[in-house]
């Protein structure tokens, strides 16, 4: 299942997938929601990554999500996606002027082996509802930050 794909200029993109909800609905995270098995792919300029087995959390999604939503409806601001233990993934969505915005960000598939893709790509606010209802139909299927009740 997809959870999103954002899109940038060129055909540069960020897209997550979900792959399996690890305990589900006995075990929570202790991000919120679930924890969560995802493939990631990473395609800017000429660099591309990708991942089969990302390890995320759904309360990590909807704290990025309504950060997202935040900068949509201003059409100003930041939204940052990171873990709070584990930082293989993070970027950053900021918002500037006349709905563009730039994606910058880091992944690292092994914390003990220093290889480390810096990404940036612009992109603007067309491409956040995909990304913010993407996220929003996680939470509708397997519940919110306590998850399903």
């Amino acid at each position: 299942m997809e959870i999103f794909t954002f899109n940038g200029y060129d055909g540069e993109k960020i897209a997550l997938k979900l792959k399996e909800v690890i305990g589900f609905p006995d075990s929570t995270s202790y991000e919120g929601g679930y924890d969560i098995i995802c493939s990631l792919e990473i395609d800017v300029g000429c660099y591309k990554a990708k991942f089969d087995r990302y390890y995320s959390a759904t309360g990590a999604l909807y704290s990025f999500s309504n950060q997202l939503k935040e900068c949509y409806e201003r059409l100003e601001g930041e939204a940052k996606y990171a873990l709070l233990l584990e930082n293989d993934l993070i970027f950053t969505v900021t918002m500037g002027s006349s709905g563009h915005a730039t994606v910058k960000g880091k992944f690292q598939e092994m914390p003990d082996i220093n290889n480390v893709l810096s990404f940036e790509m612009d992109t603007d606010q067309s491409c956040f509802l995909s990304v913010i209802s993407g996220i929003e139909s996680l939470k509708d299927k397997y519940g919110d930050m306590q998850g399903v009740k």
